[in-house]
């Protein structure tokens, strides 16, 4: 037999007593069964065997090297009786089966147990053998593999201290023994493994879901990217690093510590590592310990075992996930669970920069859209109303308070603020709104048209009467109907309107029949009817009918915040039909428009700003200059007033009336002649022309108020 010929008896002394009992190893292997049912992991089922081996065999120390995952190197997992010293070589020296030479490499190649009874002299115990522990000074040792199938998965080995001759019973016992052995402990790795797998898979599957989960661009993606990858890969040491492009910034995250630091500091530190290999290569890169590069060195010295992935995110980052342990290597399972979860983790960072990029957008859209909504509300205010002031905004109030009622409405305001427009805006606001809007000027109709548009009339009514006409009353049916300028109505017509107001039906012209109407009233005027009710040029019965709601439209003057407002979108509304690009008005113009009183209203801006715009030449601002001679005037007579309070003293008891007037006329002179000067850019003789004087005139006042003159 093979394992005849590796025997060796070199001691003629050593014992020839049978060690090995079958009915103990039999005992020991159901005891050792018993381990696959218990929650244990396989470095304690190791722990125990080894035992089973020493205490109940009777060897005096043993130990279990297992291959790594490459299949080359043999680590110790676990030993028994071992001191401290021979303890920790043995765990710091992974055997490599093709490098290292010595027993253990020995049967792990050929898959053959080897006996040997005197450690001391026998050739197959080599230098690295001895360095390893002193255990080969002396005593018996045998070394059986532990195979599944053909595979060697690992050794067993076992001392005497005294020699000890080993007999082929007790090879053949032992070597069945440690496949029993084998056995047992590949079902645990295997055992361990799923579970492990099943452990990292679920590792994974929770930090994609947080990830995915985060939509914002912080250090969280990173910490959920960290904190799982060691947990999936058990790494003793990591490292991510992070090349922000375009900040052209660095970070680096090592588990505990973030910091941001010099790109090139940053660089140099990993260039000649497998962190700027993967980089570079865009690849995962790995590397056992053991397996030294001239070229590449280790991130963390004495942390040979090294896996780095890529991490790039679109154009913006680059970098890399880096982990490491002092020994071993990184399993192919394990780098493709880290493989998927560095995919993650740059989709995530695309999804939330994307998410970003788009919150960013809506934002700004948002605020755009609400700029906009703000900038109708502003302009077109309640119903296509511009205007933004208190009066204004309290109108629109009304407007929505009256809208839904069929009370007659009465709307007030001088010419050009808007009168049918806020009568149109109560029609829209109404639930008439699907009905129609007519709309009549009693001022632009004579008398006797009126009554006949506003009634209609028969067929034969009068002359030319040739068929029946409906009248805007009886059309206006279910809708509203506007009666402007109703102060100048005929006193005739009033008094049929008023019937109509009582009755709720009309009469055509020429017609016996009452035709019942269903019709909201407005009316609107720009004279004063309480005035004319007094004069009896309205009738006062009427006046009540009319006004039960009244409503008063603000002069512009008397709201200046909508000013500017309106001018811009004029400007706008201009800007488009006459294909212009104007921007606004110069500070000047704007002051000018502010202190003009517009007598005409919102209907006055409107048309000087058209006149304007017609004129105005292709600069981008409006200009004082471009403004209508009478705007300008008014500015300068706005410029002249002199405020009383400003110039009268605080007046004791007892004042002498001469001194203080004679006072307050010199500095009302004084005030009136230097603002016309400083007009007129001290040319006196404009001045005298602004004034309405003549030169001397001027010259003289200038002397009485002890003036220095120049000759301009």
């Amino acid at each position: 037999m093979a394992q005849d010929s590796q025997i060796r008896n070199a001691h003629s002394g050593a014992s020839s007593i049978l060690l090995l009992d079958k009915d103990k190893l039999l005992q020991s292997i159901f005891r050792l069964s018993g381990l696959l049912t218990s929650p244990s992991n396989v470095d304690e089922i190791l722990v125990k065997i080894l035992d089973e081996v020493v205490d109940s065999i009777g060897f005096d120390k043993g130990i279990i090297r297992l291959f790594d995952g490459t299949k080359q190197n043999l680590e110790a997992k676990v030993v028994k009786n071992y001191s401290p010293d021979e303890a920790q070589k043995v765990f710091s020296v992974a055997l490599n089966i093709r490098e290292h030479d010595c027993v253990v490499t020995k049967v792990a190649r050929s898959g053959q147990p080897i006996a040997v009874e005197v450690t001391a002299t026998d050739p197959r115990i080599t230098e690295t053998d001895r360095m390893l522990t002193k255990i080969y000074d002396r005593g018996s040792y045998f070394c059986a593999p532990l195979k599944i199938g053909e595979e060697v998965i690992g050794i067993i080995a076992a001392w005497f201290k005294e020699e000890t001759k080993f007999f082929p019973e007790e090879i053949s016992l032992f070597v069945t023994y440690a496949n029993t052995l084998s056995i047992i402990i590949h079902n645990m790795r295997l055992f361990e493994a799923n579970a492990e797998k099943i452990r990292q898979l679920l590792t994974l599957q929770e930090a994609v879901s947080e990830m995915n989960a985060s939509h914002v661009l912080d250090d969280h993606i990173l910490e959920i990217l960290v904190r799982s990858a060691q947990k999936i890969a058990r790494s003793e040491k990591m490292l991510v690093y992070f090349v922000d492009l375009e900040k052209n910034s660095c970070l680096l995250n090592d588990g505990g510590k973030v910091s941001l630091t010099d790109p090139k500091a940053c660089a140099d530190r990993i260039s000649q590592t497998i962190i700027a290999e993967a980089i570079e290569a865009n690849a995962i890169v790995t590397r056992p310990s053991g397996n030294s590069s001239p070229v590449r060195q280790a991130v963390f010295p004495g942390f040979a075992c090294e896996v780095a992935l890529p991490l790039k995110i679109k154009e913006k980052f680059k970098g890399a996930l880096y982990l490491s342990r002092r020994k071993g290597e990184f399993s192919q399972d394990i780098i493709h669970v880290l493989d998927i979860l560095v995919q993650n983790a740059a989709t995530s960072y695309d999804n939330a920069i994307m998410h970003a990029v788009l919150s960013q957008e809506a934002k700004s859209l948002k605020t755009e859209v609400e700029k906009l909504k703000e900038r109708e509300d502003i302009l077109l205010g309640f119903h296509n109303i511009l205007g933004k002031s208190k009066k204004m905004l309290s109108l629109f109030h009304v407007i929505e308070e009256v809208a839904g009622h069929n009370t007659n409405i009465l709307i007030q305001g001088e010419s050009g603020t808007g009168k049918e427009l806020i009568a149109r805006a109560i029609h829209r606001q109404s639930h008439r709104n699907n009905k129609p809007f007519v709309d009549v000027n009693c001022a632009a109709i004579p008398g006797t048209l009126l009554e006949s548009e506003l009634f209609g009339y028969e067929a034969g009514a009068f002359t030319d009467a040739r068929r029946r006409k409906i009248g805007l009353l009886e059309h206006a049916s279910g809708g509203t109907i506007l009666l402007d300028e109703i102060g100048e109505m005929g006193i005739h017509i009033q008094a049929k309107f008023l019937r109509v107001l009582e009755d709720g039906h009309i009469r055509r012209l020429g017609g016996t029949e009452n035709i019942p109407i269903d019709v909201r009233f407005i009316f609107s005027t720009n004279r004063d009817l309480t005035r004319m009710v007094a004069e009896n040029a309205f009738r006062e019965d009427l006046f009540y009918r009319i006004s039960v709601v009244p409503i008063t439209i603000p002069p512009l003057r008397e709201r200046t915040d909508d000013l500017m407002l309106l001018a811009r979108y004029y400007i706008e509304e201009f800007n488009h039909k006459f294909r212009k690009r104007v921007k606004g008005f110069t500070e000047d113009a704007e002051t000018i428009l502010m202190h003009y009183p517009w007598p005409g209203n919102v209907r006055e801006l409107k048309n000087i700003i058209e006149r304007i715009m017609i004129l105005h030449s292709d600069s981008h601002y409006i200009g004082a200059e471009s403004l209508p001679t009478e705007m300008r005037a008014t500015m300068n007579q706005e410029r002249l007033r002199i405020q009383i309070d400003n110039i009268l003293p605080q007046l004791p008891e007892g004042i002498d009336f001469a001194e203080v007037t004679e006072r307050i006329t010199r500095d009302l002179k004084r005030k009136i002649i230097d603002s016309t000067l400083e007009l007129s850019r001290g040319n006196k003789t404009e001045a005298a022309r602004r004034l309405g004087i003549s030169r001397y005139k001027l010259i003289r006042e200038l002397k009485k108020l002890g003036n220095k003159i120049s000759q301009v």
